[in-house]
């Protein structure tokens, strides 16, 4: 039996924030596209301003440069840090590369050093396109010393995992303070209450699958700066016969204070039956229909 949708007229989803509903979105876009066939068409690849670009600022987001590292036991081992590094951010939305910069790049410099404790300290200070310095960061990792002589790839990208976890976090405190939204906050799964038998397991991780999929940055532990998102099922008679029940989902996106962001309401008929069976498929389609809708508030966030 095919699952049902969980999309459509039953799906809605509400904000309680300063935002314009969704219809209006969708009449100002017809309004751009009926403008659009007035207007000549833009020639390939052609120029759309032709303004000087010079004075602006770019973020370090937007190109950054990593050096290698110094203080590596091995010359080779800060090379190949540095382009672990340099992946790692790229997962956190920064364009980043151990290349070649341009011009207005921002530069990150990384040194290491072993302290008195079995402890490897890692300092990244982050430079702008004028030399100065931005930011300082100090990782410190538990490594021991015949590891870091002769670091392995595993334990060079974890390093740079934690570390780049480090400055995305440091960069979006700094985009809040100064008004920007430049990437999404993270989002960790929280409690999902209410669904019948196993399905609670098989909703979360079919939501986590489908948030991923979506482009969600996920963590396994709140953020400062990121939501968490809750669940809540009800299941009741639909009076369509005792074959049948409705299905009611809310999942609630909340700061990490408790204060409630936006929520997005699922709603079906779906077969009883169904309900103390296998629920993975069931599952697969709630949050394939949910998912775009937790992308969409995300976008709307303004921080703070």
């Amino acid at each position: 039996m095919a699952a049902p949708r969980f999309h459509g007229i039953l799906q809605e989803m509400s904000v309680r924030t300063c935002i314009r509903r969704l219809h209006h979105l969708i009449v100002a876009a017809g309004l751009v596209a009926l403008l659009g066939q007035c207007q000549p068409l833009p020639k390939p690849f052609a120029a759309a301003y032709k303004g000087d670009f010079s004075a602006v600022q770019i973020g370090p987001r937007a190109g950054l440069l990593v050096l290698p590292i110094a203080g590596t036991a091995e010359l080779e081992a800060g090379s190949k840090l540095a382009s672990a590094m340099a992946t790692a951010l790229r997962r956190h939305e920064v364009t980043a590369s151990t290349g070649k910069g341009h011009r207005r790049s921002h530069s990150l410099w990384g040194s290491t050093a072993m302290t008195g404790n079995g402890r490897l300290r890692l300092t990244w200070r982050l430079h702008n396109a004028a030399g100065e310095e931005t930011m300082t960061i100090v990782q410190e990792e538990k490594v021991r010393l015949i590891d870091w002589q002769q670091p392995n790839s595993a334990l060079l990208a974890q390093l740079a995992t934690n570390g780049a976890s480090a400055i995305d976090r440091r960069l979006r405190r700094e985009e809040r303070g100064q008004g920007r939204r430049i990437s999404l906050a993270p989002v960790t799964l929280g409690s999902v209450d209410g669904v019948p038998g196993r399905g609670g397991r098989h909703l979360a991780n079919a939501m986590l699958t489908a948030l991923d999929d979506a482009g969600v940055p996920l963590t396994e532990e709140p953020a400062d700066d990121g939501f968490i998102l809750l669940a809540s099922m009800r299941v009741t008679p639909s009076g369509s016969g005792p074959r049948f029940r409705k299905l009611e989902i809310v999942w609630h996106l909340i700061r990490p204070d408790g204060r409630e962001f936006g929520k997005i309401n699922q709603a079906n008929r779906v077969p009883a039956a169904q309900l103390q069976g296998d629920w993975r498929r069931l599952a697969q389609a709630i949050a394939q229909a949910g998912a775009p809708g937790v992308l969409e508030l995300l976008r709307r966030d303004p921080g703070g």
